[in-house]
């Protein structure tokens, strides 16, 4: 058989697929009218090679005893073979205009070998290639090598026809000039005919719309970093495949303050230098950089134990050393790093995340600029806090934070002339001292809470105490939160009010610190000296107030911490030190008080420099109000309780 016999064939076995797929009578006869193919609506009855009667094109002919009219035209150059349609020429003409068009899809025949035998012109036009050069070849040549090797994509797909004779697979189509093009085709085995149809839809254009939008959707917008959907992605990828990922959770240092000297944008000029020192050549193929919100980035490693952990991150702290420079501004940045690396028991990604950001917590409450690894340890130590702070919130809704108060004594008389208020908690296991929980209630952001139960008691308390002694002065401790807060003033009065309470008996006591370093705090200390209230400065000399601050503040008394008061009798410099501190809150005519006075010799060394007013130990220990109320007035001498 000859080379032009073989692709006549070819040719007729390729309509003959085509005509079985048409919905009328069809058949192919050649020149003599043999019937070559019929399909399945002509009658089963008429014998294969059955004559039509002689005719050109377009002549009305009929097929055995079948009362059928025909349309016969030929379908090759030469003339040699011709299809037949029945009566309903139009809706077969319909088909084949459809399958064999110029539009947008593509419509190719296959043999059950997977060769090509017939291709429609859009999809020549798509891959490049003529009828002739791909017609008989192998169709999977056209993809991509990686499809037909070790991918098992044709044995997939060749099951699925086999199996159910559809399939609807993705593939990239290899064109003649060595590009590649994305095309979805819905393929459909006639097992009548062993001939497979496919009609394709190029959808190169759509995919790399998906995966624009996959990309945008993974990736931050504004440092270009993978964004927190990718990270735990991954990071759950990685351990459901039992690897061992570690995180590195990095948090900028005081990004606050940027944002409001210079600006938002700034802060984002400086989130986005940021990125790039992070992503940086220090970091291998492995490694992960995401921005996890805000001025929080974290580093994924896919395969790391502390040891690496801890020297990427000294990488990266190394790598921030250098300013930056935002809105001709020099910005040096730190980072606080948590390190989380995982052990040999499942963890899941939340577990890790919260790993890390615990010991990005413990590295800012260690100084910022650090390092530190979540371990036992701190695990433990986490554990510890939240089970207080849980317990203080009980403890808060269930009244077992308590003000206790401890006697405040006239230096040269010995009497009781007022107490301060110091906050106790009643737990099951006994009475806690503020340096039991109050580093936990501050990080929980409970001390606001529990300044009011203290100060609401402790004006309730003083009402008591001053019907005993008119100048009795209760002390009242207001922490940095409470004096900015703007009801702290509205609630203090109201309570004074309520209780029946002069201003004049409540000194409302604040460090040096929060004097000084808060702008919102000489308008309050104002306010509150003009509605009457006495204002003292604790721990005085241990800050960093220069003069001008002391002389602007409104201070009716200062206390000598008690650092300085422990070594009056033993160390010349600090009795010196003391000297001066009580010689420059007299010349601004404050009242002087003498902190943790723990011995007759402490107690007559700070009379004799000039204290006036003394607490401590000497004197008695802090108490419950009951016990309080059980004291006389005067000591008469420097007994303390039993």
């Amino acid at each position: 058989m000859g080379a032009e016999e073989i692709a006549a064939r070819y040719q007729r076995d390729s309509w003959t697929a085509v005509l079985c797929a048409m919905p009328i009578p069809a058949a192919l006869v050649d020149t003599d009218g043999v019937v070559l193919a019929v399909n399945r609506w002509i009658e089963t009855a008429a014998p294969g090679d059955q004559l039509l009667l002689p005719g050109t094109a377009g002549s009305t002919l009929r097929l055995g005893q079948n009362n059928t009219r025909w349309r016969v035209r030929p379908i090759d150059e030469r003339e040699s073979t011709f299809l037949a349609t029945g009566e309903r020429e139009d809706v077969g003409d319909h088909l084949l205009r459809k399958f064999f068009s110029s539009g947008d899809s593509l419509f190719v025949v296959y043999d059950q070998a997977g060769r090509i035998i017939q291709s429609n012109a859009a999809w020549e036009s798509l891959l490049g290639y003529r009828s002739d050069e791909v017609f008989g070849i192998d169709s999977w040549t056209l993809l991509p090598d990686d499809t037909t090797g070790s991918d098992d994509t044709r044995e997939i797909v060749e099951r699925e026809l086999r199996e159910t004779g559809r399939s609807d697979p993705t593939f990239l189509m290899r064109r003649s000039d060595g590009t590649f093009r994305l095309v979805q085709w819905a393929l459909h085995f006639d097992f009548s005919v062993g001939r497979c149809f496919g009609i394709g839809r190029d959808i190169t254009e759509e995919d790399r719309v998906v995966a624009e939008l996959e990309r945008r959707a993974t990736t931050d917008p504004l440092t270009g970093l993978a964004n927190r959907d990718r990270l735990t992605r991954r990071l759950s990828g990685l351990l459901q495949a039992s690897g061992r990922p570690a995180l590195l959770y990095c948090d900028l240092d005081q990004f606050k303050v940027v944002n409001d000297s210079l600006g938002h944008r700034a802060g984002d000029l400086l989130l986005a230098k940021l990125a790039r020192r992070l992503d940086g050549p220090q970091f291998s193929t492995d490694v992960l950089v995401a921005r996890f919100g805000g001025d929080e980035f974290v580093v994924l490693i896919d395969d790391a134990d502390a040891d690496r952990a801890r020297c990427i991150a000294e990488r990266i702290i190394d790598a921030l050393e250098r300013p930056f420079n935002v809105a001709n501004r020099s910005i040096h940045a730190s980072m606080s790093i948590g390190i989380a690396v995982t052990g040999d028991d499942q963890i899941s990604a939340t577990e890790l995340l919260g790993h890390a950001d615990t010991a990005v917590y413990e590295a800012k409450r260690r100084g910022r600029g650090i390092a530190v690894l979540f371990d036992e340890q701190l695990r433990r130590t986490t554990a510890r806090r939240f089970e207080v702070e849980q317990g203080l919130r009980e403890a808060l809704t269930n009244e077992r934070i308590e003000a206790w108060f401890q006697p405040l004594v006239d230096l040269k008389d010995r009497t009781i002339i007022g107490a301060e208020a110091l906050v106790r908690w009643r737990t099951d296991s006994g009475i806690w001292t503020p340096g039991q929980f109050l580093d936990v209630a501050e990080e929980a952001s409970l001390m606001s809470d529990i300044g009011s139960n203290v100060m609401s008691a402790s004006v309730q308390a003083a009402a008591g105490l001053i019907e005993r002694n008119p100048d009795f002065t209760m002390s009242i401790n207001a922490s940095h939160n409470e004096l900015v807060d703007a009801a702290f003033v509205d609630q203090l009065s109201s309570l004074t009010l309520d209780h029946s309470v002069a201003p004049s008996n409540i000194l409302i006591e604040i460090t040096e610190q929060t004097a000084i370093s808060t702008d919102s705090a000489l308008p309050i200390l104002n306010e509150l000296r003009r509605l009457g209230f006495k204002i003292a400065l604790d721990d005085f000399g241990t800050g960093y107030s220069s003069l001008a601050h002391l002389r602007d503040l409104p201070i009716d008394a200062v206390k000598i911490d008690r650092s300085f008061v422990g070594a009056l009798n033993t160390d010349v410099v600090t009795r010196s030190l003391t000297q001066s501190l009580i010689n420059l809150g007299r010349a601004l005519n404050f009242e002087i008080v003498m902190e943790g006075i723990e011995t007759e010799a402490q107690a007559e060394a700070a009379e004799t420099l000039g204290g006036t007013i003394a607490q401590g130990y000497l004197f008695h220990k802090p108490m419950e109000l009951a016990a309080l109320h059980e004291l006389p007035l005067e000591l008469g001498s420097y007994a303390h309780a039993a």
